[in-house]
């Protein structure tokens, strides 16, 4: 015969306490709800427990030889005050109501009708400000950044709010522009309010548009293949570098070669921190680091992190990258 399990030890009274305030809360207690006092008398504890999660009732327990024991002396106490109260009896027959009820049942006819509605208030989720954030990603071709699309609203005297949008990561003029949209009763649907007037002024732009529907730049095997052999996807990309660097136009920003070190390197690509401060808007992107590809690298030079190397610096769409790299 099986031994018979060890009997379970009771419940700490400052626990039984937590789950009444809980239940009677109808959310997690915090420790700004329950909080005890201790005094001491002698060689012997008294504690006083408040419940401002319970209209800040107070409960006194007995005198103990501990300031622990006084504690749960106290939370007893509040719980034999609520078993023998109306807040129990409530709280229980809450709790009885709750289980009683069941999900109601639709009938085809309402499940139908559920679903029409549903179809013609569209998807919660897709919002002015989540399209226009869709399609700016698709014209810069990269993830936004944080601090790329910066919303500021006005509240005014009467209750209404206005909101402006700026989006810096759009390609000339258009990253100084500024959108307002209507006054509405909250903020939110003014940010909306905002997004919506920008969404439309880029969509009537046939060179952003244009710009917007351009392949990503998937390299080999992109029909039917995924993302291709080589491609390097991650949140810095968005898919436009892949393992042999970066295929975009570049601009060449030092005209003497620069120092520095090789921080990370991962086989088809890497970071470099330079030695000096680059005098340019981009450089404190990626924590100033310098982005490097494997095609910019000379095969006798071996990368690695803590490897000094001489380059020089260029630009493209996706920020400062390396090249024409020397051992030193």
């Amino acid at each position: 015969m099986a031994q018979m399990a060890a009997a379970q030890p009771p419940v700490d009274p400052k626990t039984q306490l937590n789950h009444f305030c809980q239940k009677f809360c109808q959310r997690p207690v915090t420790k700004s709800d329950i909080s005890y006092t201790t005094n001491k008398f002698g060689n012997k504890y008294q504690a006083i427990v408040r419940l401002d999660c319970v209209q800040g009732q107070e409960y006194a327990g007995h005198l103990v030889l501990n300031q622990k024991d006084a504690e749960k002396s106290a939370a007893e106490q509040a719980i034999i005050a609520f078993s023998q109260s109306e807040l129990l009896e409530q709280q229980t027959a809450a709790d009885k109501d709750k289980k009683k009820k069941k999900p109601t049942k639709l009938t085809p006819e309402e499940h139908a009708q559920r679903k029409a509605k549903q179809e013609e208030e569209g998807n919660p989720a897709v919002t002015p400000k989540t399209l226009l954030n869709a399609l700016v990603m698709k014209i810069i071709k990269r993830y936004l950044q944080k601090g790329e699309t910066v919303y500021e609203t006005k509240t005014y005297a009467g209750g209404g709010h206005q909101a402006t949008v700026k989006i810096t990561a759009l390609p000339d003029e258009w990253g100084s522009r500024m959108w307002a949209g209507h006054v509405c009763n909250t903020k939110q649907k003014a940010e909306q309010s905002a997004a919506e007037m920008a969404l439309e002024s880029i969509k009537q732009d046939a060179e952003l548009m244009k710009e917007s529907e351009k392949p990503k730049g998937m390299g080999k095997g992109e029909k039917g293949k995924g993302k291709g052999k080589g491609m390097l996807w991650g949140p810095w990309s968005f898919g436009w570098w892949n393992a042999k660097g970066s295929d975009l136009p570049r601009k060449p920003v030092s005209t003497e070669p620069i120092t520095g070190e090789v921080v990370e390197w991962k086989d088809a690509f890497g970071w470099i921190k330079p030695d000096v401060t680059i005098d340019h808007k981009d450089a404190g992107r990626r924590e100033g680091k310098i982005f490097v590809g494997k095609s910019d690298v000379p095969e006798a030079l071996k990368m690695a992190a803590g490897v000094k190397v001489s380059f020089a610096v260029y630009e493209d769409m996706m920020g400062l990258g390396a090249q024409d790299l020397q051992a030193l």
